[in-house]
């Protein structure tokens, strides 16, 4: 059609046709046209999302900065937004990638864009922690304070309060249970006591080993941490129950109380 036979069609039609010629023609026009700016930002998000994804699954965590790694867990419980500014700004806030899974769901909240879930997502990798290597490491013998250390590591992961621990082992030194015997407090009461004895004539034990964690501390026994451990030697060792050891976790470090030969305790 030429312009001649457009301008004599546009002419033959009446207002009301023309309207609805024009309306139609603007939907075509408009079904056709580029995404939005919000579509676009969408496609872009998703796109950078399977780039990161890819990235991961080719050389795991190799190469990714603490916000990076922050980011992509946030994928999975903030669909289709951008989540690199919030990493960000976990990261700033709680110093690094430790920082966030040691942070209260209260404290994580409190950052835009962070929701319940996201921050329960959060306090849930330590625990998948402790959980993966409790079972990697049954039937393993522990031959010395290296091992006995790696043993109750992971029980701190992500613990920013104090937690105390007992292991108990069979006569070939493999853990039998590592059971938690108080949260959140220094002060070992004769209920705890009685809680330590109690979980280690039910595992059946004949050796056992103490553990806990001075958060954002020095991994040094305190006179009180000495005292305690000496009184928890000598009921154990009336049940013919020996104490190998006390480890002390602070950070990535650990202390032996054994190999520090704190006041021999253990001789």
């Amino acid at each position: 059609m030429d312009i001649t036979e457009l301008e004599n069609a546009l002419e033959a039609l009446g207002d009301d046709e023309l309207d609805k010629a024009l309306s139609e023609k603007k939907e075509e026009l408009r079904k056709a046209s580029p995404p939005k700016t919000e579509d676009k930002r969408k496609s872009n998000a998703q796109g950078h999302r399977g780039r990161v994804k890819e990235r991961f699954l080719k050389s795991g965590l190799d190469g990714f900065a603490p916000h990076e790694i922050i980011e992509l867990l946030l994928f999975y419980v903030i669909p289709q937004k951008d989540t690199k500014q919030t990493a960000y700004e976990l990261i700033q806030r709680f110093g690094g990638v430790s920082g966030v899974l040691n942070a209260e769901v209260s404290e994580l909240t409190k950052i835009k864009g962070i929701t319940e879930n996201a921050a329960v997502l959060f306090k849930l990798i330590p625990q998948l922690i402790t959980a993966y290597y409790a079972e990697e490491r049954k039937g393993i013998s522990v031959t010395g304070t290296a091992q006995l250390s790696e043993l109750f590591k992971p029980y701190f992961v992500g613990s920013g309060t104090e937690k105390f621990m007992l292991g108990c082992f069979d006569n070939e030194l493999r853990p039998i249970t590592v059971k938690e015997i108080s949260r959140g407090t220094s002060a070992y009461t004769s209920i705890e006591l009685r809680k330590i004895i109690s979980a280690a004539i039910d595992s059946g034990c004949t050796m056992a080993a103490l553990a806990h964690n001075h958060p954002g501390a020095a991994p040094k026994p305190s006179d009180e941490d000495i005292a305690v451990t000496r009184r928890i030697t000598e009921l154990l060792k009336a049940l013919d129950i020996r104490l190998m050891d006390h480890i002390i976790v602070g950070g990535s470090k650990c202390y032996s109380m054994r190999d520090g030969g704190d006041l021999g305790i253990f001789d």
